[in-house]
């Protein structure tokens, strides 16, 4: 039965395409009525507060440039207060892509161990993105990053091209300049007519800025020894500032530290901590921050190609949806940390920008809390008016299209070591696997996060907890295997103290 009505679903997708085309060509269908065309952009570790379109909103966007994603911004509408699932690739691009928490599979960090082949594989064929779009007629297409679990049909790598998705092709393996060229071919040679597609361009960067904290070997840091080799863009951006005299580069370009530089009071003694919040002189920093800005830049110019593209194929836009976002933040040097996995807005809040048909322009949603992770694949699947499978998440076409917000009590976040919680403006943070410790952070009171308040709000502590222990996790393999290993030295040293009293 289940095997007749697939060939049933394929065989009606099939004459539906048949008659589109056919009224296409004869200039007898209404563009409203052909399924949009979905082009999906995403950055890695770009945060909120670096697209210079939101500056006005956004403390730190004003020394970020990005003039092509504000082409986005200015022309759709944009989520300005969105959070990731997970404030980590893997896992977040787990849920992008399946509109899924991954803490129910143990995807909870980018090694995913405790993970299952036999759990994760069935959900992938239920809730692929790449599956729901090809079953309701799309042509699918992912290009660049992939980093997603069990991405192969045979192969459990998450490098490897992702059919286990549903994506028919991988264009090209490239994350970078190639990415954007190759995506701007594929929208070019895109004719009126053809059916429908899903394209997915995943570019690397700002990410590149994880091998600069990694290194540290500018000469800020004294007495670094690390021989982690270092990527090409990165030396680019050490030998452009070093091309700039140290007193204009600190007098006039560097930005300066962040406004909530300093450590949160209160912040929980979690082993985390111990090697987060780092002391590290003011001037690394500063040029730390401003890497990060040219990385930005740099990936904006790639998104570039494909905004070109579409604008020179003017029958392929405007049947098209663009929609641009990134899988988590970045620190930037907020509470002295760098890089991401922390319960901080600079690493758990992105850029969410919808634009394209049907999509009102320049409008920004500045008091609807999203998340991209889990809101995404239902979202995009009601703009093209397919069906969506069961999710995490909500559709938020209606809050595009009509200003409806969406019913949402509250936003749940996970990380490897950490559950969050964001609900009536409070932020409740609890270390399920490091320590079990607790924080509370006013939001609305506390814009940098700046002093857990967990004392001064029992009642809220409560509610948030229960709230967080509501949803289905299991507790990241990392932390269990270490216990485990804990308890059998204690066991074995046991045994032989044993053994030796008996002696």
């Amino acid at each position: 039965m289940k095997s007749h009505l697939l060939s049933c679903v394929a065989f009606c997708s099939a004459v539906s395409g048949f008659q589109q085309t056919v009224l296409a060509s004869s200039g007898q269908i209404d563009n409203e009525n052909v399924k949009p065309n979905i082009i999906l952009i995403t950055t890695d570790q770009q945060s909120y507060n670096t697209i210079s379109a939101l500056a006005k909103l956004n403390r730190e966007s004003s020394f970020f440039s990005t003039p092509n994603i504000d082409r986005i911004v200015k022309n759709g509408t944009a989520f300005n207060l969105t959070y990731c699932s997970n404030p980590v690739s893997v896992p977040s691009r787990f849920s992008l892509y399946t509109g899924l928490y991954g803490g129910q599979f143990s995807i909870r960090e980018n090694l995913c161990r405790g993970a299952k082949a036999e759990e994760v594989r069935p959900v992938l064929a239920e809730n692929g993105m790449g599956h729901v779009f090809a079953a309701a007629g799309y042509e699918t297409v992912y290009a660049g990053k992939v980093h997603l679990p069990y991405a192969g049909l045979n192969s459990d790598s998450k490098f490897a091209a992702p059919e286990s998705y549903g994506f028919q092709q991988y264009l090209t393996k490239d994350e970078r300049a190639g990415l954007g060229k190759e995506s701007a071919e594929f929208i070019k040679n895109r004719k009126s007519g053809d059916k429908p597609f899903l394209y997915v361009a995943n570019f690397l960067n700002p990410h590149d800025i994880c091998l600069e904290g990694s290194t540290n070997v500018s000469e800020e840091i004294k007495g670094s020894n690390k021989k982690t080799e270092i990527v090409a863009t990165v030396k680019m951006m050490r030998e452009r500032a070093a091309a700039i005299p140290e007193k204009e580069f600190y007098g006039n370009i560097a930005p300066q530290l962040p406004y909530n530089f300093e450590v949160t009071d209160g912040y929980p003694d979690t082993k985390c901590s111990k090697k987060r919040f780092l002391d590290l002189p003011e001037n690394y920093w500063r040029k730390y921050r401003w890497t990060y800005a040219e990385l930005v830049k740099l990936v904006d110019e790639h998104i570039g190609d494909v905004l070109d593209a579409l604008d020179a194929n003017p029958e392929i836009k405007k049947n098209t949806i663009v929609v641009f976002t990134s899988d988590h933040g970045e620190m930037q040097g907020a509470h002295k940390s760098m890089t991401k996995s922390l319960p901080f807005e600079e690493c758990q809040r992105v850029p969410f920008v919808f634009a394209g048909k049907g999509i009102p322009e320049g409008k920004i949603i500045n008091d609807v809390a999203v998340n991209n992770g889990v809101d995404l694949l239902p979202t995009i699947c009601e703009l093209a008016g397919i069906d969506c499978p069961e999710v995490d998440g909500v559709s938020l076409a209606k809050c595009l299209k009509k200003g409806d917000k969406p019913q949402r009590d509250h936003i749940y976040i996970e990380s490897e070591t950490f559950v969050t919680v964001i609900k009536d403006g409070f932020k409740y943070t609890y270390f399920d696997g490091d320590g079990g410790r607790e924080m509370l952070v006013n939001l609305k009171e506390d814009y940098g996060e700046m002093k857990n308040v967990a004392s001064a709000y029992p009642a809220k502590m409560a509610e948030l907890k229960n709230i967080a222990m509501g949803y289905e996790r299991k507790i990241p393999a990392t932390k269990v295997a270490k216990d485990v290993k804990k308890n059998k030295q204690g066991v074995n040293k046991n045994k032989k103290k044993n053994k030796n009293k008996k002696l």
